[in-house]
Parts: structure tokens; sequence; C-alpha cells
């Protein structure tokens, strides 16, 4: 009797595997970063998909205590008005649903009053319009932190004083890449206060990053107590340390999306096409559904 029921047991799971990754994944969405390659695709033509949900701006360097807009593959922000093409793209991104954030990177090295000088500048000029229309030409919905370099004093203090500038009309949204390790050495006393909507993992990038469940299981745990999501942060680069090819990716993804804090799938290097006709998830295309979709 078992093993008259084995052939279709087998030919059920994977329905059961694409039900679960679409109940648990309503309201979420794919993310992706943008800004960090001469191959990106067109911004707003990236934006007109369904699919995604985030949209990641890289980025706003941090040099020293000095923010500065770094996006010289897309625009040129030290000529007057340089990025301000960027506006439409950004504001028909919003249109679409998609919550675009600004990315920290560089090296900071902030003391208290840096941090809160820092946020005010990143206020004024990004996330409202109290000194114009700003180096985009628009506003962004948050900030990113990925930072992998630099000193990790008082990033927790700049992300506090991001945070304050939420009100009940307007939410600033915030966000952090750490690396897989616990803790993260530049993120962890920021994550730690408790204020990031979502924590994205980079599960690439070096040999100790390759996803497994018990990284998974260890993240889970440490983010429990915070009122946070957990994505899955990937890479479409083959040659990086801890790729997740098609065939992988959805069992692996399967697994992680049981968890009710998991959020997204967070893509660092543009679109990541993977086939769910063929036993794979989807993480981005020209159907889908909400978060993630079957191809027909």
């Amino acid at each position: 009797m078992a093993a008259s029921l084995r052939p279709l047991f087998l030919a059920i799971i994977p329905l059961l595997m694409i039900s679960s990754l679409i109940r648990s994944s309503e309201g979420e969405g794919v993310g992706f970063y943008w800004g960090q390659s001469l191959h990106d695709e067109n911004l707003a033509e990236m934006c007109n998909n369904s699919m995604y949900r985030y949209a990641v701006l890289a980025s706003l360097y941090l040099e020293g205590n000095r923010p500065v807009l770094n996006m010289d593959d897309k625009c040129n922000p030290s000529y007057p008005a340089g990025c301000a093409y960027l506006g439409h793209m950004i504001d028909f991104c919003k249109a679409q649903g998609i919550k675009v954030l600004l990315s920290l990177g560089g090296r900071p090295d902030l003391s208290s009053d840096d941090a809160h000088n820092v946020a005010e500048y990143i206020w004024n000029n990004f996330l409202s319009n109290n000194s114009g229309p700003g180096p985009l030409n628009a506003t962004v919905d948050g900030i990113d932190f990925r930072i992998q370099s630099g000193s990790n004093q008082s990033l927790d203090v700049l992300a506090q004083a991001l945070r304050n500038y939420s009100t009940p009309e307007r939410k600033v949204y915030l966000s952090a890449a750490p690396l897989c390790q616990i803790p993260d050495y530049y993120l962890d006393d920021a994550i730690k206060t408790g204020v990031f909507d979502h924590v994205w993992v980079q599960f690439f990038g070096d040999p100790s990053c390759k996803f497994y469940p018990p990284i998974w299981i260890a993240w889970y745990c440490y983010l429990d107590k915070y009122n946070t999501t957990l994505s899955l942060g990937i890479t479409r680069n083959p040659d990086t340390d801890g790729f997740i090819p098609c065939d992988d990716l959805f069992t692996r993804t399967f697994f992680v999306v049981q968890f009710p804090k998991f959020g997204t799938l967070m893509v660092f290097e543009g679109k990541y096409e993977c086939n769910f006709s063929s036993g794979v998830l989807l993480a981005s295309g020209k159907k889908s559904m909400n978060k993630f979709s079957a191809i027909d």
C-alpha cells in the first residue's frame, strides 16, 4: 500500500511547495539592488514588473563623517542636477507600489554627534523635500545599511536617529544587509536597536556564507525578538562564493519560507530568473504573481 502511494506523494510534493511559497509571501515581494553595475537594466523597466516590491539604490557613501552620493555608473552627482534624471524613474517605481530605499556604504567613522548630523542630512536631501528636490530629484522611502568597511561606531545611533523621523503619516523604512556570520561586525549594534523593518542576509561572497539551514535557523533565532522580517540575500553571479543555482534555489527557499519572519528574496546583482515549471523558484521574470510566480 505504501509503495503504491509513493508516486502520488512525489507528484503532490511540488504542488504543495509552490502553494506554500505563494501563501507565505503575500504582501512582500522580491527586492533588487540597482546602481552597482553598468549592466543594470533601466530602473523604470525593472520596476514595471509586479514581481518586485523593493528597489535599493546604490549608494550613498559615508567617507568618515561625510555622506557622498556615489552613482558614477548611472550619473555624475558632482555636476549640478547630474542625477536629477533618476527622479522620474524613482517616482515611477513608487507609483507601482515599490518601496525605494537608498543604500549606505563606504567607510564610516562617526561620533554620536556625527550620526545625528548625517541623519539630518539624509532626511533633508533624500527622505523629504526640506532642502528642495534633492540630488535624486525625488524622495526615497527609506535607508538601507550595507556597511562592510570603516568603523562600526555610532551606526546604531544613526539608525535610531533615522527611525525618529518616522511619523504616523510617513514611515521611514530601514533595512540592513549584514554578512552571514553572527554577529556582523559592522551592523550588529545597529540591528540590536530593533529599528530595522527588514534584514536581508548576504549568503554569498564568502566561502563560509553558502546557504545552509543551520545558518538560517541561527539568524531566525537572532532576530526572533525584533519586529523585523528576515530575507534571503542572493546573487546571480555564478563566480561568487555562495551563489545558489536554480536547481537548488527552489528546494532551499521552500525551507526558509516556512518561518513566519521570512520576508523575501533580495537580489544583489540584478535579475535572477528561475523557472517554476522545471521545479525551481522564480525570483524575477516577465510574468509574476505578487511575489513568486509560476511561468506558464
